[in-house]
């Protein structure tokens, strides 16, 4: 599986009465940041590699990373730490940029980590996504990017994507254009490392606002991945509560399930095996 990019450097602004001066990508859900929630999803998917792009408040996000690593390992602050994930180890690298870049700018920053084709998700969505799928879509269609994408019964909130037969993207329509249901850019994307050299160096640079329409105007393939699991985006008061309530119920569903099993199954593969938090860069 390609290596998971997060970029999770976004400052929260919308939840500031929430958050206070938590980044985003920290939010609380239930006991739980929502990196939390990203990194257990992410391995469970059967990603090993996670490159985390963060901003100004990255330092929130390191100490939280030693501090879940020790926790699930059962060691003390003397320690070296380490993460866990639910399955085969996790190697996470992190990219700290000295001022806001924007998606693009964040995504160019952090190209020293790229050794091949890489997922990128967005900090502050999530998205029930078939890993394998957008890789076998982005294979067939031999695209720079593929874009994962899910249909909303309404999408002033977010713009929506126009497509061909094909379902490669022909652009996108405005927030307030895009009344009624359609479909709309899901927040993660495989992508090829040549999708660096669209982006401007040494400024702010939007992959939504900027990068992605050059790919389209210039001719280059943009594959859409249609997604039909769950989609949330937390970034107001509203839509987190209402990804905790999301959560919360599928905790219960999972605590269902387990009280359920047979005693006698095999829970070997249960276990937490260990990997590494890397210096970062």
């Amino acid at each position: 599986m390609p290596a998971a990019w997060i970029l999770a450097g976004g400052l929260g602004t919308r939840l500031a009465g929430v958050l206070g001066d938590l980044p985003k990508v920290l939010a609380p859900i239930g006991e739980r940041p929502f990196l939390d929630v990203l990194l257990d999803q992410l391995v469970a998917a059967g990603f090993e590699r996670v490159v985390l792009l963060l901003g100004v408040q990255h330092q929130a996000v390191l100490d939280f990373l030693v501090d879940r690593g020790r926790r699930r390992a059962g060691q003390d602050a003397t320690q070296d730490a380490k993460i866990d994930g639910l399955r085969g180890d996790l190697m996470i690298d992190v990219s700290v940029e000295a001022r806001p870049l924007g998606t693009g700018g964040a995504l160019l920053h952090a190209q020293s980590h790229v050794d091949g084709p890489f997922f990128l998700l967005n900090g502050d969505t999530y998205l029930d996504f078939d890993a394998t799928g957008m890789v076998e879509r982005h294979r067939d269609t031999q695209a720079l990017v593929t874009m994962a994408a899910v249909e909303r019964p309404d999408c002033r909130r977010f713009g929506s994507i126009d497509a061909d037969s094909e379902g490669i993207l022909r652009g996108f329509r405005e927030k307030m254009e895009s009344v009624g249901k359609g479909w709309i850019n899901a927040g993660v994307y495989l992508m090829q490392p040549d999708v660096m050299s669209f982006i401007a160096d040494g400024r702010s640079v939007s992959l939504e606002g900027e990068v992605f329409p050059r790919l389209v105007s210039e001719g280059r393939r943009v594959a859409i991945a249609r997604q039909q699991g769950e989609f949330f985006d937390i970034g107001t008061p509203e839509s987190l509560s209402e990804f905790e309530r999301f959560m919360l119920r599928r905790s219960s569903g999972d605590l269902a399930a387990i009280l359920r099993r047979d005693p006698d199954e095999d829970v070997s593969h249960d276990r937490l095996p260990e990997a590494v938090l890397k210096e970062p860069v």
